[in-house]
C-alpha cells in the first residue's frame, strides 16, 4: 500500500508541476504581448514588467533597449500540499508613477519626447506621426487630436485596456490548458 501511495504522491507532484509550468508560460506570454503592444520609446517601460507568484518575482531590467523576455523559474521551489487553484501569478509594470499610468493611458498628461524619434526598433516599427498635435493635457495615445504642431505615438490609444478586455488573455489560457489536456491523454 505504501508503494501505491508514493506513486499517487509522485503523480500529484508531476501534475502540479505541469500545471504550474503552463501557468508560468501563460504569464510570460502575456508579458511578451504587453511589451509588443505597449509604447516603446526608450524601452524602459517595456522592460519594467514583472511576473510574480508567492514570494518569487522576476522582472525586466528596467533599462533602455529592446524588450527583454521575463523568464520565471521552471518549477516551484517546493511543491507541498498546494491545490492548483492556489497558483496565482501577478503581472505588474514597475515603472514609477505617474509615468506608468500615462503609458497605460489611465491618466492624462503633457508629452514632450526626449528624442525626436523612438530609440527602440520596436518603437520605430510602430511609430505613428500626426500632422495635428495633442491637447495640452491628454492621454498618451491621443495623438493627432487637435492641438498645435504635430504629435506621435508608438502604441494605440487605450492599448492596455483593449488588451485586458479584448479576449487575448483567455485565448492564451485556452491554448496552454489545451496543451496540458493533450499531453495527459
Amino acid at each position: 500500500m505504501a508503494k501505491f501511495e508514493a506513486l499517487v504522491t509522485d503523480i500529484d507532484k508531476k501534475f502540479f508541476a505541469s500545471i504550474y509550468n503552463e501557468v508560468k508560460l501563460i504569464g510570460q506570454e502575456v508579458i511578451t504581448e504587453l511589451q509588443q503592444r505597449g509604447p516603446s520609446w526608450t524601452g524602459k517601460f517595456s522592460n519594467s514588467w514583472e511576473l510574480a507568484e508567492g514570494n518569487t518575482a522576476v522582472s525586466g531590467n528596467r533599462a533602455q533597449g529592446e524588450p527583454k523576455a521575463v523568464v520565471f523559474p521552471k518549477q516551484p521551489p517546493s511543491i507541498k500540499n498546494v491545490a492548483a487553484t492556489d497558483i496565482v501569478f501577478r503581472i505588474t509594470n514597475l515603472s514609477p508613477q505617474p509615468y506608468k499610468d500615462l503609458a497605460l493611458d489611465k491618466r492624462e498628461g503633457r508629452f514632450e519626447h526626449i528624442t525626436p524619434r523612438p530609440q527602440t526598433a520596436l518603437g520605430q516599427s510602430k511609430y505613428e506621426e500626426f500632422s495635428q498635435g495633442r491637447s495640452f493635457q491628454s492621454l498618451r495615445g491621443a495623438a493627432g487630436t487637435g492641438g498645435p504642431g504635430s504629435s506621435s505615438r508608438t502604441a494605440a490609444l487605450d492599448w492596455y485596456s483593449d488588451y485586458v478586455s479584448g479576449g487575448y488573455i483567455p485565448r492564451i489560457i485556452k491554448t496552454h490548458l489545451s496543451s496540458i489536456v493533450y499531453r495527459a491523454q
